[in-house]
């Protein structure tokens, strides 16, 4: 979205921990103090805010799915309006959120940067939040005097060319909306980037950060459902208990009906009852249901899968690799399981044989 007209009224950090080597949750560190940037390092934030967040960023637009009294959403509604003494204290919350929502030990501490502003022309509200990720005890700084986090540890974590490690969302309050609503999404658009992240693959953030943390989700669109139904009939094809060479017919089956099939729509019986026997459909279609598939036909859209279908890529446990066009893969290779060498037992090894039904034009 657009971020026009950007002003930024306040300004707290707190610090988050990874948690300890049992597993256990650190309390977060407290800030009582707002940071005040010099008029320089305002507009540097300001910048790092958009190229986050703005029309030109990998920031996607989600939806607000938690909306009870504990979550974080409502969390912004009510603190967004807070005066400057209150609102130091509520932010604390949102690193308790945070906190609560990195449920494993490997995700790592940080600070987190709770901000309130307007934007928009006339100008509308919006708060933001920003997890700025550290390693290894790199801890911020606190002046001794004020007790407030050390600007220079702040500028050099936030305002750096160099530091990446962000995660980002902001609350954005709509230029028009029904004010007797329930629906927090009829007043807030949600922006969410994580710079660790390429929404190419159809994500754009970490789960524990946009889903338990924010309390969000993407909204459903075609594209997304595709790459879903991609994912998760790979997975049901590759955990069959066939031949590999059975496996092999099956993607290509995938590949071809996603990418070569004319109709613009798809859904898991029709795939099912054109490629699977009859015990196999009632698995696939199981198994697609309990996955939060649509069990009705949906519209196709290959945005995020099309690197995907271009290559069909197989690869061998001694680190051998056969990667072709899809189309040439369907029609000039096959495999198939065959007896090997016998083992110290008497076993026969598994080998793929494969065959290319073309010849060698070059050897590197």
């Amino acid at each position: 979205m657009q971020l026009l007209n950007l002003n930024i009224d306040k300004i707290i950090i707190h610090q988050v921990y990874q948690r300890d080597a049992e597993g256990h949750k650190v309390t977060p560190m407290q800030s009582h103090e707002y940071t005040n940037f010099s008029a320089t390092a305002m507009e540097t934030f300001k910048q790092r805010v958009v190229e986050a967040l703005g029309e030109s960023s990998k920031a996607v637009e989600m939806e607000i799915t938690n909306q009870e009294t504990e979550d974080l959403p409502t969390l912004v509604e009510r603190s967004i309006d807070e005066d400057g003494v209150t609102f130091a204290v509520s932010s604390y919350d949102f690193a308790v959120k945070l906190t609560n929502a990195q449920h494993t030990k490997g995700i790592p501490g940080g600070i987190v940067v709770v901000f309130t502003g307007t934007q928009g022309h006339p100008a509308k509200k919006f708060l933001g939040i920003i997890k700025a990720e550290t390693h290894s005890a790199y801890e911020k700084e606190v002046d001794d005097t004020t007790g407030e986090i050390s600007l220079k540890y702040v500028e050099e974590v936030l305002l750096t060319p160099s530091s990446k490690l962000y995660k980002t969302a902001g609350f954005f309050e709509k230029a028009n909306y029904d004010s007797t609503s329930s629906n927090l999404n009829d007043k807030w658009v949600v922006m969410v980037s994580d710079s660790q992240i390429s929404k190419a693959g159809g994500k754009a953030a970490a789960k524990y950060f946009y889903a338990d943390f924010l309390g969000c989700g993407y909204p459903q669109t075609s594209a997304r459902t595709t790459k879903q139904f991609y994912d998760e009939a790979k997975d049901f094809i590759k955990a069959l208990d066939v031949e590999e060479h059975e496996k092999s017919d099956y993607l290509n089956a995938l590949t071809t009906y996603l990418k070569v099939d004319t109709s613009s729509t798809i859904s898991s019986s029709d795939f099912a009852s054109k490629y699977f026997d009859q015990d196999t459909q009632d698995s696939f279609t199981e198994h697609m249901e309990d996955a939060g598939l649509p069990t009705a036909s949906f519209t196709k859209d290959v945005e995020h899968i099309a690197g995907n279908l271009k290559f069909r890529k197989v690869s061998f446990s001694k680190n051998v690799k056969i990667s072709a066009p899809s189309d040439s893969f369907k029609n000039l290779i096959t495999m198939s399981t065959i007896e090997g060498d016998a083992d110290e037992s008497g076993t026969p090894a598994e080998w793929t044989q494969v065959i290319i039904k073309d010849k060698i034009v070059k050897q590197e």
